[in-house]
């Protein structure tokens, strides 16, 4: 009973002034004001942005769709579709087990695999232990070792 013997708190006190400052809202205000025969909408402080600026601003928001795909290493023409994939952004799983019945080939794919990785600033993975995969990703994507 600290403000001279009122149970009221100090906090209790402040909300009842900030209630009694809040301005009415007159119904004219919401619905609109009615003259002659048209009903004139309410102002609103609310501005309507232009469709062109709406589709910019979608634009500029909209994420980047970005998959994640297989490939399957069966000759050095298909390294030049795992490069494209990499560049656009995609994740790629790379699938060498067709070249483990040819070690040197093997030996020279991994090496250009890895070399492309590295000059396109990705990073690169074994993922299975059984067979030859490797996960590739681009250099905005880490993978934690």
């Amino acid at each position: 009973m600290i403000n001279g013997g009122s149970d009221m708190g100090l906090f209790d006190s402040l909300k009842k002034k900030e209630l009694k400052k809040k301005p009415k809202i007159k119904p004219s205000a919401i619905k609109g004001e009615v003259k002659g025969d048209k009903a004139v909408p309410p102002k609103t402080e609310v501005e309507v942005i232009p469709v062109e600026e709406d589709i910019i601003a979608r634009e500029l928001i909209k994420p980047q769709v970005r998959y994640l795909k297989k490939i399957t290493i069966t000759s050095y023409a298909d390294l030049e579709r795992v490069s494209s994939e990499l560049l656009e952004g995609n994740v790629v799983i790379v699938d060498l087990t067709p070249l483990e019945k040819r070690p040197d080939v093997l030996e020279k794919v991994a090496e250009q695999i890895k070399g492309m990785v590295s000059a396109l600033g990705g990073q690169a993975a074994k993922i299975c232990k059984a067979e030859i995969k490797l996960i590739l990703v681009p250099e905005d994507i880490k993978i934690a070792k």
